[in-house]
């Protein structure tokens, strides 16, 4: 027989009792989010092939300042040329960002382990830009140049009256995946995913500068010239990858996808810097004013961004798959920009002794556009 000393702990013997004989807290059962995927009993192969037109820019990668500063194109006087130091309505120029094509496959497994699944992803994008300034005299302009290290026999400030720039990059970046998707309603299914992402940016950037201090002059006497200025930034590494993907269905297949992850890269950096003068009469020599060159590692940070409606659909007694995506992709990749600018100040025509001044400024590269995606699973 038992008996109950303190009547007042009997709504809590009541309670457990309870719990324990309707196995509540049973450590047999696991409540779970019910899993996505896979659609069949026995796994699922997913391929997925992708088509963007993206466009790209980096900050820090001004070329000129156009000025509206009036200056003589044969033999200007120093007192005329100092006259470019009077910034008047001036304006910086860069490299004009083009729209381009790029691509992505993707090879990925939903398993039957809880609903995880892998997923292999290769994106490859390789825009260029050209970029052709004048600065015509009848309109009073002239184009300060930010890059060369020139010291004309004048001594006077660099500038130029034709620039040519051209910027280009190579971006591949290979993210590996471990997810899992799982509903937390009706409508609503996240993923949650961890990784690895291989980075790969291969730049280049060229400028030609024609005119203004590249100009024949007399006292002293100069030939004509053609100034090339070449750099390089090159980074690859690897890294930790996160993030949380998002699908809002509607009905009929119809739906909304959204993306974010957050990657940090640990890689090495690349950096290469020449400048030439070639003469533009013959014999077309070349003299070397500037060879430099940089190496070293660096943790870089990567965001990436999508938003954008899909449609999907099951066919064969649901043993096939089919999901085509179109929405906009972004992607920023943290002080990518290493580039250092080295101009030449302080010179005179009577006493050439000037200094090479180093000047940094960092940026960020971004890309982003459309981005069209068609899936396969089976």
């Amino acid at each position: 027989m038992f008996l109950l000393k303190d009547p007042k702990k009997l709504p809590w013997i009541l309670i457990a009792f309870f719990i324990g004989s309707s196995g509540f807290c049973s450590c047999d059962e696991t409540i779970a989010n019910a899993p996505v995927y896979p659609k069949t009993c026995n796994g699922e192969w997913v391929f997925t092939v992708s088509g963007f037109y993206w466009s790209g820019h980096q900050d820090g990668m001004e070329f000129a300042i156009r000025n509206s500063v009036s200056i003589p194109v044969i033999n200007p006087l120093p007192p005329e040329i100092q006259e470019i130091n009077n910034l008047i309505d001036d304006d910086f120029e860069t490299p004009k960002s083009k729209w381009e094509f790029g691509f992505k496959f993707g090879l990925g497994y939903n398993t039957t382990c809880d609903g995880w699944d892998l997923d292999l992803t290769w994106t490859h994008f390789s825009p260029s830009s050209f970029t052709h300034v004048e600065a015509e005299v009848d309109d009073n302009q002239t184009l300060i140049t930010l890059w060369s290290a020139f010291s004309p026999a004048q001594g006077e400030i660099n500038f130029a009256r034709d620039i040519e720039a051209i910027w280009k990059f190579d971006l591949d970046f290979i993210d590996f995946e471990l997810g899992r998707a799982y509903w937390v309603s009706k409508r609503l299914s996240i993923r949650p995913y961890v990784g690895l992402r291989y980075l790969s940016i291969n730049q280049d950037y060229d400028l030609e500068h024609k005119g203004g201090s590249w100009s024949p002059r007399m006292n002293p006497s100069q030939d004509p010239f053609n100034n090339e200025v070449h750099l390089e930034n090159d980074y690859k590494g690897i890294g930790l990858r996160s993030g949380l993907s998002g699908i809002w269905n509607f009905e009929c297949g119809w739906a909304l996808y959204s993306n974010l992850a957050a990657s940090v890269i640990y890689g090495r950096f690349d950096i290469a810097h020449d400048e030439n003068n070639r003469l533009a009469i013959s014999p077309y020599s070349k003299s070397k004013i500037l060879d430099s060159k940089a190496h070293f590692r660096a943790s870089r940070a990567i965001v990436d961004i999508d938003l954008g409606i899909q449609w999907s659909a099951l066919f064969c007694d649901c043993q096939y798959g089919f999901t085509a995506k179109l929405g906009w992709e972004s992607h920023l990749f943290f002080h990518q920009n290493q580039l250092w600018r080295v101009v030449r100040i302080g010179d005179t025509a009577n006493a050439p002794s000037g200094q090479n001044v180093f000047h940094q400024r960092r940026g960020t590269l971004d890309t982003q556009g459309w981005t069209l995606a068609l899936k396969f699973m089976f």
